[in-house]
């Protein structure tokens, strides 16, 4: 069974981003900003404040370099007791070391290593994940949206509604949390 342990099970180490990550995190936006991901391309437009006020922000550390990030918050407007996981997530190409197709969107960082992270942090098991339905940002939203739909038929999300959420047409969708689990300890 896996056990989630707020370490990645992987190969990186997978940590809040404080004040002494900045100077990597920069670095990180940096990149984000020459590959085009405009979402992650300085603190503002990862919104790093605005998350670590009520939530959490995580990095993956490989070779002491960030390689990915993913935000945590209440998501009040879907559910008094619900936490979008997930949030800003990104990683940079060829970062993560999982290959080959799968069912499972296993061989990214920010669904194979945070989400353990987000289901043992968030005081909730009560967890969404958001895509863009029409706001192409990074070159990859409306491909992240297509997979979560896939994901949806396996059992492992639940597509909960379309909606405008944050002045962006989003779609809701809540982690299958023993599915997850159970799906993910066979990795």
């Amino acid at each position: 069974m896996l056990v989630v342990s707020g370490k990645s099970m992987g190969i990186f180490n997978i940590k809040p981003i404080t004040n002494q990550l900045h100077s990597k995190l920069q670095i990180f936006c940096d990149k984000c900003k020459d590959l085009g991901y405009t979402n992650n391309s300085s603190f503002k437009s990862m919104k790093l404040e605005w998350c670590k006020d009520w939530g959490e922000y995580y990095c993956a550390i490989k070779d002491d370099e960030i390689v990915a990030v993913g935000g945590c918050h209440p998501l009040p407007e879907i559910n008094e007791n619900g936490w979008r996981i997930n949030f800003r997530g990104c990683e940079l190409p060829g970062a993560s070391p999982y290959k080959g197709l799968n069912k499972g969107n296993w061989n990214t960082i920010t669904w194979r290593d945070f989400i353990p992270v987000f289901i043992k942090n968030c005081p909730t098991d009560e967890l969404y994940i958001t895509t863009n339905i029409s706001n192409e940002h990074s070159g990859k939203a409306l491909r992240n949206h297509k997979l979560m739909g896939l994901l949806a038929k396996q059992g492992i999300l639940d597509k909960v509604s379309d909606t405008i959420l944050y002045y962006t047409e989003q779609t809701i969708w809540k982690l299958n949390v023993q599915e997850y689990v159970k799906r993910r300890s066979f990795c």
